[in-house]
């Protein structure tokens, strides 16, 4: 494939997000102060700056923490005022002083290790909001050689490292975050498509193009699982019910999606769907009103005239012989008119044991029947025949697409 349909990019959270800072107790009780043996002046330049962080003034306390810090001799007195700086700059998201501060706490004596793992994550995430991805990742590796992991822990290292364009490894780690069978959610699939992608893995591609369609069925994910199907030149008629999948959502964009869908309805039988869909592309401008169009246009609305004459003919036609292919191209005008309970009487009739020999493509019979049962808010019948169509190769990704997104 030599394009990526689809131009979402996953959401890399905590980079440009808030970012998530546990709040260390920097609170220094009167009596606390004195036991630790702060000095006079330290202790005059800190008080107020805690004051400050109680009441929310982030800006008066980063300053004073500033202060303080100037003043400290200890490591005691460091520590804390380096406390104050970090989570007051943090919450400031003034990044480049709470970066400065958590640097220097994790070479300050006496921070705890567990402290220390704190700082190390929230240090990844101000990395990440500053574009520095490989200190971030570098800072997240810190932590996690601390703790066990968690799944979410992992999903972050990985988008710290698709944002630094190591998708191995941003592969890898979430492998690591979906371990136990959990389903990648939104922002791992559009990592895996775009990794993928990148290093051609065309089966992986669409395996998780497809994954994302169902579970998170957007215009995106559609054009792009359509692009791929396309570029693999399946059946035509696979194609033609993914079109109308597309067109069923209002997703369809491409001028040659229109007229190939409309082609295909012509030739079927559809042709009053041959002109919904054109009329469509014009009105939204996606179909440029030439020469070929004004054509097919003009021969839909002709055919589609004749058919509302003759459906009653062709119905009683069908009715009196015993050929499945008329009763399932009498289906298929009903359904192009809308007339969805009398196109699934006729389907149906046509798939009936007695009948279905002579029907040539009992699988697109079967997606046009749950289309219909659809339009009639009848899911699990529809489920039913896509699921039969699904049996057949040449109309598998088209009843997949069918029966996850519809």
């Amino acid at each position: 494939m030599s394009t990526l349909a689809f131009t979402a990019r996953p959401g890399i959270r905590g980079l440009a997000a808030a970012v998530v800072v546990a709040l260390l107790a920097v609170g220094l009780p009167t009596g606390a102060a004195r036991a630790q043996q702060t000095s006079a002046e330290f202790f005059e330049k800190f008080n107020p700056g805690q004051q400050a962080y109680q009441k929310r003034d982030f800006a008066g306390a980063l300053k004073a923490g500033k202060d303080a810090r100037a003043v400290a001799k200890s490591a005691f007195e460091k520590k804390t005022a380096l406390t104050l700086i970090y989570v007051a700059a943090a919450q400031l998201r003034n990044y480049a002083d709470a970066i400065e501060a958590g640097e220097a706490l994790l070479a300050t004596e006496g921070v705890p290790t567990s402290d220390k793992l704190t700082y190390h994550k929230s240090l990844a995430q101000m990395y990440g909001a500053t574009n520095h991805f490989d200190k971030a990742i570098l800072e997240y590796k810190q932590y996690l050689a601390g703790t066990s992991g968690t799944a979410q822990d992992y999903s972050a290292l990985a988008q710290y490292y698709f944002a630094a364009k190591d998708c191995p490894n941003s592969l890898a780690s979430i492998d690591r975050a979906l371990g136990g069978g959990r389903a990648p959610d939104e922002d791992q699939l559009k990592i895996q498509m775009r990794c993928y992608f990148q290093s051609k893995q065309d089966d992986k591609l669409l395996a998780a193009s497809e994954d994302a369609l169902k579970r998170f069925p957007k215009k995106d994910y559609y054009t792009q699982v359509l692009r791929v199907y396309q570029d693999r030149k399946i059946d035509d008629l696979a194609i033609a019910e993914m079109l109308r999948f597309g067109f069923n959502k209002g997703w369809l964009e491409a001028e040659a999606d229109y007229v190939k869908l409309a082609d295909r309805a012509l030739d079927v039988g559809t042709t009053a769907e041959a002109q919904r869909v054109l009329e469509d592309g014009i009105k939204k401008k996606q179909v440029k009103n030439a020469d070929k169009v004004e054509r097919l246009l003009k021969q839909a609305k002709e055919r589609a005239a004749e058919d509302i004459k003759t459906i009653g003919q062709l119905d009683a036609e069908a009715r009196a012989g015993k050929n499945g292919e008329a009763d399932v191209r009498l289906g298929y005008r009903y359904y192009s008119m809308g007339q969805y309970d009398k196109a699934v009487e006729a389907i149906n009739r046509g798939l009936s044991p007695e009948r279905v020999a002579r029907v040539k493509r009992t699988d697109d019979a079967s997606m046009v029947l749950g289309i219909c049962y659809l339009k009639l808010n009848k899911k699990a019948e529809a489920d039913k025949a896509f699921n039969f169509a699904k049996a057949d190769p040449r109309m598998a990704p088209a009843a997949k697409m069918w029966l996850g997104g519809a």
